[in-house]
């Protein structure tokens, strides 16, 4: 799935695209958020997604209007994770796919096209696809991530669906849903 969300962030409302993964996929990631468990370790949910860009222009109709054009012509399309690691500048662990086919095509089609009004993290070159599976300030996350990597088969999964969402104060509302057909 793929979906957009707003957030704010640094005081910055954002609207972001999300790419969300199967719900094998998922299970998959569930499964090893239960090895966290098991250190003593308490997750949040997991909401199994890859963060494809996130928008900080005035023009959102427009900006939403493009990323459908873009994606109007994606097929159902694999995401494949090879391992696990920790990305500390965000105190995160997560699962990291590769960055390749359409997911990149689709991420670097949007962030060209918007690239004056995506923060420089979300740049093209720069932009780093990953699922998070833990952020903890407090914990090892070098030892956490080494445990998961001892439990991890490298996989592909799959994204299927787009949704255009806006996450609220409380929970969110999908403004729409788009169907990628099968390949």
């Amino acid at each position: 799935m793929i979906y957009f969300k707003y957030i704010v962030w640094g005081g910055i409302l954002m609207l972001c695209v999300i790419a969300k993964i199967d719900p094998k996929s998922k299970a998959r990631f569930l499964k090893l958020q239960g090895k966290i468990e098991k250190l003593g370790i308490s997750v949040k949910a997991l909401h199994g997604h890859i963060t494809l860009v996130s928008y900080i222009g005035e023009d959102e109709a427009a900006f939403i209007a493009s990323c459908k054009e873009i994606l109007s012509s994606c097929k159902v399309f694999p995401v494949c994770y090879d391992k696990i690691e920790v990305l500390a500048s965000s105190c995160i662990v997560v699962a990291s796919p590769r960055k390749e086919g359409v997911l990149e095509a689709v991420q670097r089609k949007i962030a060209e096209k918007w690239a004056k009004d995506l923060p420089d993290y979300m740049q093209a070159d720069v932009w780093y696809p990953h699922t998070t599976l833990l952020q903890d300030m407090q914990a090892d996350l070098g030892k956490i991530a080494r445990h998961l990597e001892e439990n991890f088969e490298p996989f592909c999964g799959e994204v299927q669906t787009i949704e255009f969402s806006r996450v609220e104060k409380v929970g969110y509302t999908i403004v729409d849903t788009v169907e990628l057909p099968n390949a």
